[in-house]
């Protein structure tokens, strides 16, 4: 009888896949240190079980290039290898990919590897040719590292007919290998442990989702008819007690209030037992609706695993010397999130070793190590995933970036000149934006960074800032929902509205007295502790009449990358898990609207896209804009705050009065700054790392250049020998922000520029 062998193909698949990520994973712990004998042994067995398994289904061509190379895999036990072995081996480990992709998909193995196998049998006797040193090993497949490659090596390639990212690729340069680099060595693949697995359909899992969610809906059904019980038997018990204040001797009085009497004591034993009910089946939601969840769960590992052969293939192309270290690997996504984030990373590192990170000679001229970093940590923070990808290459040039939104026609200097730096950086994500003067396989088509924030933003409900400092590296903040299809969201009502907005992105709630909200050029903002917030009505964002004002405000401080923005609300309704439901196809382009939810009462829930939210608020204008005074001179300022609201609030404030004003972000910043240019009048918070604000005046008043310079000190630090202490380091004014208003810093700054010499 005839053995079906197709009903084994798919863990043939499954277990091949497993073993070239373990082979993938050892050979680059072998690049770096060839003594790790375990490492070796693993790998040998991997290969031997590749070879052993095709065999025996029937694929030849797979069990041959698996048989040649475990006989090069051996030249390391000797260490007799020629200069170009792990370029040979990670090639093969590639086609075999490749092949292994082709019979999961049903094709059929034929290929010529005549020059794979060639090469390989070279690598075996410690040899290379001194054409193959120069050349890429040839091979029918790609010669070029996508993401879809790093997918096939880590075992998430793509399904049949998926697109993959046109931008990415550069050629393999067989070369001379990088220097050894001076890190921790991998850890051996042979201390990775396979938990015990089931394989379920992605389907049933999104069933079984699916019915979480609408069990987590009907929760709040439930929550509702309690309330409604509760007030039965309120106005049940009003009903005896107005019955029994009655003096009647009637019989069938007496047996009526006997029977209210009834009725009221079974209502409270159902009013209790509902309860206890309800809060059982809250526990018992919640734990099935944790447990479905984690079945959709994926250590970012999934991922991040193949990138350390990503950025090896990359930065030899480059030629380059780049070291990939990543924190925090065990942190769960959901596999939908998984899925769709992989290439933005991917991109993002792209850039990161093309843009970011110099030449050997170029770093070794700046005083850095020759190898260069890139740093990706994830963690958890409030209900959301961050991941903050870093390196430390040369920063993004702020002043490159104008110069080329100027070029592309897309601002004039005017224009830019008044933007943050945090909107400057962000002209990166505009499509067909690219700095670079030299268009390169691997980048400088201005294609992606678009593709990058539109799938963090629009698709995963998550947000994406950068920090850059030129000459010191860049980090990329990414922050994600663990999941997409349940989120706990914050009810309020604007006007006639529920409006949802997801806890994650909110900092506090607080109700405050409208006279406490002060008046900031043609905005308003409020005082908390030692930051100045801009705040707006949510009815002027979402275009709905709101409520009339009373002597009290609802507001919810809410953040988006290093940002903060008061919302005011008419009410607060309530906070819960709910299921967020898709746009219907005529409202997924509002952008300001991320999608719904249904209460208990079937009421809709408008949940909002924060990072929109953030972006329509600095166009609001609720007051009359300051006129500048036509007798003001040209006078230049240097506002610095560690906080991006404050310091930005108090450059709009002073420019809409006339004055050149730049920011910096602490003391350190600001005296560099202060260095390159010479500012009429500074103005400074205390509380800054790296240097506070007394530092910073200190060491001002000890530079010639700045012994005579206006210096302004606006803190929350209140007390008066703090006051003394900004007078003693030789500041001229001290403004508290608890007293803060944009009268009293103009009139401040006024006083003290009409005295500098003309």
């Amino acid at each position: 009888m005839k053995i079906d062998k197709s009903k084994y193909i798919a863990r043939f698949v499954a277990e091949a896949v497993e073993h070239l990520k373990h082979m993938n994973d050892g050979l680059l712990a072998l690049e770096k240190d060839s003594g790790q004998q375990e490492a070796l042994n693993l790998i040998l067995r991997s290969a031997h079980t590749i070879k052993g398994s095709s065999r025996m289904l029937g694929l030849p061509l797979i069990g041959e290039l698996a048989h040649k190379l475990e006989d090069a895999l051996e030249v390391l036990k000797t260490d007799k290898r020629g200069a170009s072995f792990f370029d040979t081996v990670f090639k093969a480990l590639d086609v075999i990919s490749e092949m292994v992709n082709e019979v999961r998909d049903g094709g059929e193995n034929n290929q010529d590897l005549a020059g794979i196998l060639e090469a390989l049998q070279n690598a075996a006797q410690g040899t290379v040719a001194e054409a193959e040193e120069a050349q890429p090993v040839e091979s029918t497949g790609s010669d070029e590292v996508t993401p879809q490659a790093v997918k096939q090596i880590d075992g998430t390639a793509s399904s049949p007919g998926e697109a993959s990212d046109s931008t990415a690729g550069a050629s393999l340069v067989s070369q001379e290998l990088l220097p050894q680099q001076k890190q921790k060595p991998t850890e051996s693949p042979a201390k990775i442990t396979n938990a015990e697995t089931v394989r379920v359909d992605t389907y049933k899992l999104d069933q079984a989702t699916k019915l979480v969610a609408e069990l987590v809906s009907n929760q709040s059904r439930l929550r509702r008819s309690l309330t409604l019980i509760e007030a039965i038997r309120r106005e049940s018990a009003k009903n005896l007690d107005q019955i029994s204040s009655l003096d009647y001797a009637d019989e069938a009085y007496q047996g009526a209030v006997q029977l209210t009497q009834k009725i009221n004591v079974m209502l409270r034993q159902l009013d209790l037992d509902y309860k206890n009910d309800l809060v059982y089946q809250n526990i018992l939601t919640e734990e099935l609706l944790e447990n479905v969840s984690r079945m959709r769960m994926l250590p970012i590992s999934t991922i991040l695993g193949a990138y350390h052969r990503y950025v090896r293939d990359i930065s030899v192309s480059c030629g380059k010397k780049v070291e990939l270290v990543t924190e925090g690997d065990e942190t769960e996504l959901d596999k939908t999130i998984i899925d769709k984030i992989g290439d933005p990373l991917l991109h993002m590192i792209r850039n990161s070793i093309d843009h970011g990170i110099e030449s050997p000679d170029e770093r070794t001229r700046a005083r850095k190590p020759s190898t260069g970093v890139i740093k990706i940590k994830s963690g958890y923070d409030a209900g959301s995933v961050c991941i903050d990808i870093s390196d430390d290459g040369g920063g993004i040039s702020v002043q490159k970036l104008k110069e080329k939104a100027v070029q592309k026609k897309l601002y004039d200097m005017n224009a830019l000149d008044e933007m943050t730096e945090n909107q400057i950086l962000n002209l990166i994500f505009m499509p067909g934006f690219s700095t670079s003067t030299f268009i390169t396989d691997i980048s400088g088509r201005g294609v992606g960074m678009d593709v990058v924030k539109n799938t963090i933003v629009e698709q995963l409900k998550g947000s994406v800032h950068i920090q850059t400092v030129e000459g010191q590296g860049t980090t990329f903040h990414i922050k994600l929902p663990l999941t997409l299809a349940i989120m706990r969201v914050f009810q309020v009502k604007v006007g006639g509205a529920l409006i949802g907005i997801t806890v994650s992105s909110i900092t506090e709630v607080m109700k405050i007295k409208y006279s406490e909200i002060i008046d900031v050029v043609d905005k308003k903002a409020i005082r908390l502790r030692e930051k100045l917030i801009p705040v707006v009505h949510l009815n002027s964002i979402v275009d709905i009449p709101g409520a009339p004002a009373e002597q009290y405000a609802m507001v919810m401080v809410l953040s988006y990358a290093d940002e903060l923005l008061g919302v005011i609300v008419d009410s607060l309704i309530s906070e819960e898990d709910m299921e967020i439901k898709v746009l219907p196809k005529h409202m997924k382009n509002n952008g300001l609207v991320s999608g719904v939810a249904l209460t208990g009462k079937n009421d809709i829930v408008i949940v909002l896209n924060i990072s929109k939210v953030f972006a329509h608020a600095k166009n609001v204008r609720t007051s009359k804009t300051i006129h500048a005074d036509a007798s003001v001179k040209s006078v230049h300022i240097l506002v610095v705050d560690d906080s991006v609201n404050t310091r930005e609030i108090e450059r709009s404030i002073l420019e809409s009065f006339g004055y050149h004003v730049d920011v910096a972000t602490d003391g350190l910043d600001g005296y560099e700054k202060a260095q390159s240019f010479q500012y009429d009048l500074i103005v400074s918070d205390v509380e800054m790392p790296r240097m506070d604000g007394f530092s910073l005046t200190e060491k001002l008043r000890k530079d010639d250049a700045y012994k005579h310079t206006p210096i302004v000190i606006v803190s929350s630090r209140d007390k008066e020998e703090d006051k003394r202490r900004g007078m003693q380091a030789g500041a001229n004014a001290y403004i508290v922000k608890g007293s803060f208003e944009q009268s009293n810093l103009l009139s401040t700054v006024q006083t003290l520029v009409e005295v500098l010499p003309d």
